[in-house]
């Protein structure tokens, strides 16, 4: 025997069998990633130097974090040299720790035994000591929990992104939703207890909708289905049937927004497999209305205006998480009224020249009628829960109406209240209005007419998500 010195790091790193440099860098990643540092990777030679102990002063503090999460001692600790014996006999892998906390023969595993061609088998004490190790890790594990604090603030933060979603322009609100989605993200790489990630996974489902939202608002329907379906994802993992409908709600807009009524059909109809009711199914019935009309099915239609209206009257007033989040969460009577209208007008731009004159006068007074109510019940809505998009959205519903029935001075008068509303909330659903009142305008060779088209023309214009720059590869 002779003595020799190591670090505690690798008598400990020997203990657990993670000596071999890919075993080791494989658990350091892994144990980085469970406290958010996804990015955090270590190269064999910066391990080797580390077991040995040829380094100047400590790793990085994110380093330091994830050594002490693993083997639940201090960094400094870790880089103490301490005692060995080295059988003078034995194979060259085996020592003997002589440091005062422990009193075991170890057998380094990636060693061969001298003339045996095998790894020696460990000892007893060496298996019950890495036992004990990996014990120390499973009970830090399962007590791992966020502070309830944490907790509070993520929720308060995803509420607030909720409640002032429609009077915000998407191109600041995305990089904020998009920031506290990572941070939700990152907590449940921190936690085991069952609460918390039912917490945080409802929460992460609510900000992946609030990301849909804002790409369609932002005339990116693609990214937007697939927050959406990530959002389902997370509520179906959690039995959250609320979340689940609305994130299909959600996928279906996009799909036809993103000229794909079948594909919106058969969102909604998944949807209805959760059996939603009340407010929730009146909702998936709205959006089932515009996906027809973009299909050019009037009966449908029809059919899903009314049972919009049915569902809404049978309430039963049953408490609904996402109604007291409120905000973009808050299905309202007048965002089911401007639904209709926007409907039965998508229809009248598809079938406009396959529609009898009576038919056609029914769906502009249909149009009229909604967005009307949609309106007025707006207006009655207390001023900070106001959204001007969906005035806007309104009053241009009705500014088409109005030049279909050929009162083109009336459809003036209707848009200048909405001409005043700032270019970053032009947002695409503002924009795709525009060019349905232009359509019906371009078809009247009146001078009031072409004033109109060029007076919305330059104010879809000036949209500042208009002019964002494209996405690379589109």
């Amino acid at each position: 025997m002779h003595h020799a010195e190591e670090t505690l790091l690798k008598q400990l790193v020997r203990a657990r069998g993670l000596l071999l440099p890919r075993a080791f860098l494989t658990a350091y990643s892994r144990c980085a990633a469970g406290l958010g540092l996804r990015g955090l990777t270590l190269d064999e030679r910066q391990y080797r130097r580390w077991l040995s102990g040829n380094v100047k002063g400590l790793p990085l503090p994110d380093a330091c974090r994830v050594l002490e999460e693993m083997f639940n001692r201090s960094t400094q600790e870790l880089f103490t040299m301490v005692p060995t014996l080295v059988a003078d006999t034995a194979s060259p892998g085996e020592v003997i720790d002589l440091s005062p906390t422990r009193s075991v023969v170890w057998t380094t595993p990636d060693l061969p035994a001298s003339g045996a061609g095998s790894k020696p088998a460990p000892s007893l004490r060496e298996l019950m000591m890495a036992a004990a190790e990996d014990s120390r890790h499973s009970a830090r594990a399962a007590d791992a929990a966020i502070g309830p604090s944490t907790l509070e603030t993520l929720q308060d933060d995803v509420v607030r992104a909720a409640r002032t979603f429609h009077t915000r322009p998407p191109i600041v609100t995305f990089p904020e939703i998009k920031d506290l989605r990572d941070q939700v993200e990152k907590k449940l790489g921190q936690t085991r207890q069952p609460g918390q990630i039912t917490e945080l996974t409802y929460l992460n489902g609510l900000l992946c909708l609030l990301l849909a939202e804002t790409c369609m608002d932002l005339g990116e329907h693609g990214f937007a289905r697939d927050h959406a379906r990530a959002a389902w994802a997370h509520a179906n993992s959690i039995g959250n049937t609320g979340l689940a409908v609305w994130a299909r709600g959600v996928q279906a807009t996009a799909a036809y927004w993103g000229d794909s009524p079948q594909e919106a059909i058969t969102a909604v109809k998944r949807g209805r497999e959760h059996k939603p009711t009340g407010l929730a199914a009146a909702r998936l019935h709205s959006i089932t209305a515009r996906a027809w009309s973009h299909l050019g099915n009037p009966d449908e239609t029809l059919r899903a205006v009314r049972d919009a209206q049915e569902a809404r009257t049978t309430d039963s007033d049953a408490h609904d998480d996402l109604a007291v989040i409120g905000g973009l969460f808050d299905w309202g009577p007048a965002r089911e009224e401007r639904c209709a209208s926007t409907a039965f007008l998508e229809l009248l731009q598809r079938r406009h020249d396959s529609l009898e004159p009576a038919t056609l006068r029914r769906f502009v007074n249909l149009v009229l009628e909604h967005a009307e109510r949609a309106l007025n019940l707006e207006l009655a809505t207390p001023a900070d829960k106001r959204s001007p998009i969906l005035k806007a959205t309104i009053l241009l519903d009705m500014a088409a109406a109005r030049v279909l029935l050929g009162d083109v001075n009336g459809a003036h008068e209707t848009v200048q209240p909405m001409l005043g509303l700032s270019p970053d909330l032009r947002t695409f659903s503002v924009r795709y209005r525009l060019r349905s009142l232009r359509a019906p305008l371009n078809q009247l060779r009146t001078r009031a007419a072409q004033e109109l088209v060029e007076t919305v023309t330059a104010f879809g214009e000036a949209s500042t998500a208009k002019h964002l720059p494209p996405v690379p590869g589109s």
